[in-house]
């Protein structure tokens, strides 16, 4: 299923889940390579270059898909807890475990189908 955004441009899942599986992959390199520096070094390294071009492709995702509340991809991406939405009552309202869920989500919550 496709979804329109503002301007007439479509923002597909397959689109989306590949943009955010890149932001995944380039952390779990970063980890990788904070590990061996790690192993290199007698110190603590924080490996975070690249972080900026990260940050542009969340803000890119969210402008396109019209995402208001900003920080829900980083909570996706970075948040070690269970993936899900909760309403005012603290009731399950959405389970977003899977970029899927998160796409499903999102679409309608701030989305509009065509």
């Amino acid at each position: 299923m496709k979804y329109l955004r503002e301007g007439g441009e479509i923002v597909t899942k397959e689109q989306f889940i590949k943009r955010m599986e890149l932001i995944q992959n380039f952390h779990s390199e970063q980890e990788t390579l904070q590990v061996l520096i790690n192993k290199l070094t007698d110190g603590y390294s924080v490996v975070d270059m690249g972080n900026y071009l990260v940050d542009e492709l969340v803000n890119i995702i969210t402008e396109e898909l019209h995402i208001k509340d900003k920080d829900l991809l980083y909570w996706w991406l970075y948040e070690d807890i269970e993936k899900i939405i909760y309403d005012a009552d603290e009731k399950p309202l959405y389970n977003v475990e899977t970029l899927d869920g998160l796409y499903d989500y999102i679409i309608k919550e701030y989305g509009g189908s065509i």
